[in-house]
């Protein structure tokens, strides 16, 4: 990984740790400073911009973005977590798709109760029902 990576990394995933920072409403002014900065001063690394493009996909319905599970793949990967949880706030359900085995489950709701607004927690658990049952 190159410095300049590094530190947008940091830089992101630290404003993002701030829940209120994960919404469209706040991403969308932050994805036209960064267009605005490409365009007039700074000249992006790919990974700069791979980081990017993921972040901002979420905001955006075009058919050639990465789905949701495609950019939670690719924070998990990097172990950008505040990005993971951008991921889980604005798409509860793709908790459905990753499989996680029940035995992490309590572990992981701890974790989404922790790191997401509650009505991630409200959309995990809807889409988990058979965690409730029985009780």
């Amino acid at each position: 990984k190159n410095s300049s990576f590094e530190v947008t990394f940091l830089l992101l995933n630290t404003w993002l740790s701030y829940k209120e920072n994960r919404s469209k409403s706040s991403l969308m002014p932050l994805q036209g400073y960064i267009v605005y900065l490409q365009r007039c001063c700074f000249n992006f690394t790919g990974d700069v911009k791979v980081l990017f493009s993921h972040l901002f996909a979420l905001c955006n319905n075009n058919a050639d973005n990465p789905s949701p599970n495609e950019i939670m793949d690719y924070f998990v990967r990097i172990e950008m977590w505040n990005g993971v949880s951008l991921v889980l706030d604005s798409n509860p359900a793709v908790v459905k798709t990753i499989g996680l085995d029940t035995k992490v489950m309590a572990d992981f709701l701890s974790t989404v109760g922790r790191c997401c607004r509650l009505t991630t927690m409200w959309g995990v658990l809807c889409n988990e029902q058979d965690l409730l049952e029985g009780v």
